[in-house]
């Protein structure tokens, strides 16, 4: 199975979570690193692009295109002919009509066509053009110029437009807009357009920013210094994190400057014993441990045993010995205290990291966001609630923009456990971080 054909199956799974599957269907396909990479870039893209290409696909065909498998081959090559820099409209053409022939051969022809008169029809625009119209379309480091207009009318549905041109659903841009303004709805579609930046958290019991610096820049790898002391940018490389100088020896984990920046709010100390209620993949709960030098007891807990084994795997690899991992039922409370800090990274509509997991923005809707609240109600009432003692802090933290998973959310948290709140950050998405919220609360005095 080549690369094309993987990705398209793939897409096909939309009742699942596609790029969750990839790495054992890639394995299996027994694809080629430069194939997998290839075949993980169409499938990424495909999703994260799927409104954009329906978009096209609506203005161009004659008639709605109604069987899945068509529709995700024409996703899969407008990709390739609108958003791949590096692949030639006839290798996108020829690869595409190969990799679906056995499923769509009656519609072939219908395929080939559509696929050559867009090609025909855009122009690409370098650099990119400003400005608002029906007919051009951002595709980051250019804009795409057609013969016909594509997008909604950004005069009489701004939502849609946006939605439209930076592939987001319409109910979330027209959300954003409600909730906000126009120039945060824009940076936002737009920081989800891009890859999600890539951080490290520099493990400093192990070594220090400056030699993790100089040994990437020994491997030729782009990297700076963030804002918090022990975090970096890096550009990933095309090996993925673990070809990076310092993995096997433990010298840094893959973080994002707002979770870094959240735990940095609660300031843990040592000496101190901090539960981590939502804890896998543990990023936060060995940021705890690194920030007070290993001198602190962190119990580390989670629902799904097959992500506390990785957990397991990430403590022994970073030398984190003495945090501990249990496996909780949602539906019981947690372990007693009493607890100086309990960390709640609760589960959300992640509508902050929607360029890390592009699936998620198809399966946000206002009852998705409803759910979603009420899966955070209920760890707060079962789990948070009763381990609580008189001077525990808690640490309330989510990938989410959303109001009322955050704010809302944590203004029940304090009405309900006599806790104040301290501070409260809402990260916004850029080149630098994801998006998220972090809030933290403390024994009222």
């Amino acid at each position: 199975m080549d690369a094309r054909r993987l990705a398209w199956k793939l897409s096909l799974r939309e009742d699942e979570y596609p790029t969750r599957l990839f790495g054992r269907a890639a394995d299996e396909a027994g694809l080629s690193p430069q194939d997998k990479a290839f075949a993980r870039e169409l499938l990424g893209g495909v999703l994260r692009r799927r409104r954009s290409l329906d978009a096209v696909i609506a203005a161009y065909a004659k008639g709605r295109v109604t069987d899945p498998r068509l529709r995700a081959a024409l996703r899969l090559g407008l990709y390739q002919l609108l958003f791949l820099r590096g692949v030639p409209p006839h290798a996108a053409l020829h690869g595409t009509l190969e990799a679906v022939k056995p499923e769509c051969t009656p519609r072939i022809g219908f395929l080939n066509g559509l696929l050559r008169a867009v090609q025909r029809g855009v122009k690409r625009e370098e650099p990119p053009v400003d400005g608002r119209a029906r007919d051009r379309m951002p595709a980051g480091a250019w804009s795409l110029r057609f013969d016909r207009a594509v997008l909604a009318d950004p005069q009489t549905r701004l939502a849609g437009w946006l939605a439209d041109a930076w592939s987001q659903p319409e109910s979330l841009t027209h959300r954003w807009l409600q909730a906000s303004d126009e120039e945060t709805t824009l940076a936002r579609v737009q920081a989800f357009d891009r890859p999600a930046p890539l951080g490290l958290r520099v493990n400093p019991l192990r070594a220090s920013r400056e030699s993790v610096l100089e040994a990437l820049a020994r491997a030729g790898v782009s990297a700076a210094a963030g804002e918090h002391p022990q975090h970096l940018r890096v550009t990933e490389p095309a090996g993925g994190v673990a070809a990076l100088p310092g993995f096997h020896e433990g010298h840094w984990s893959v973080q994002d400057a707002s979770a870094l920046d959240a735990i940095a709010l609660a300031a843990p100390q040592p000496g101190e014993r901090v539960l981590d209620l939502c804890a896998a993949p543990g990023g936060k709960s060995f940021a705890v441990y690194e920030a007070c030098g290993g001198d602190v007891e962190v119990l580390a807990c989670d629902t799904h045993p097959a992500r506390l084994e990785r957990m397991e795997a990430e403590r022994a690899r970073l030398g984190h010995d003495s945090v501990r991992t249990m496996r909780v039922d949602a539906e019981q409370p947690a372990p007693e205290g009493p607890w100086n800090l309990v960390i709640c990274d609760v589960p959300c509509s992640n509508t902050g990291v929607l360029h890390k997991r592009p699936e998620a923005r198809w399966r946000f809707s206002a009852q998705t966001l409803r759910e979603a609240v009420a899966g955070q109600d209920l760890l707060r009432k079962r789990q948070l609630l009763p381990v609580l003692g008189p001077a525990t802090r808690v640490l309330w933290t989510t990938c989410s923009l959303e109001p009322e998973e955050n704010e809302q959310a944590v203004e029940r948290l304090a009405r309900h456990s006599g806790l104040s709140i301290a501070d409260a950050r809402l990260f916004e998405p850029d080149a630098t971080r994801s998006g998220g919220f972090a809030a933290l609360l403390v024994p009222e005095a």
